[in-house]
């Protein structure tokens, strides 16, 4: 059986969200999980919670736009992956917001076209 490899996490105050991807022999299935622990804060449980299973780069994009991905801090991106998040990054699906020119700064930087 294939491990589960990061292929992207983004961090905020709190919590994470990290988008999983396997490996197999017809291309790479994707998971997306969430954890944040603020509702801790005020004595209540943390949110702990996987998405589906989807076999495609764009669905797996879909999974991630429920939440404001591109605006949250890149802790870990797979290096396969890079170019596939910049560009995501850069081009963001209809009814989400664009990064700040802060943001955009951040992800060039962790994706290591800085130099670009």
């Amino acid at each position: 059986m294939n491990a589960c490899e990061t292929i992207l996490e983004v961090g905020a105050e709190g919590g994470s969200i990290a988008l999983y991807g396997m490996r197999t022999d017809t291309g790479w299935l994707f998971s997306r999980e969430v954890i944040d622990q603020t509702p801790e804060l005020i004595d209540e449980d943390a949110i702990e919670h996987r998405s589906e299973v989807v076999n495609s780069w764009p669905a797996a994009l879909k999974l991630m736009s429920s939440y404001p991905w591109r605006r949250l801090f890149p802790v870990k991106l797979h290096p396969e992956f890079k170019e596939l998040i910049f560009a995501a990054v850069n081009s963001p699906s209809k009814g989400e917001e664009e990064v700040s020119e802060y943001e955009f700064g951040r992800w060039k930087r962790k994706c290591g076209l800085s130099d670009r």
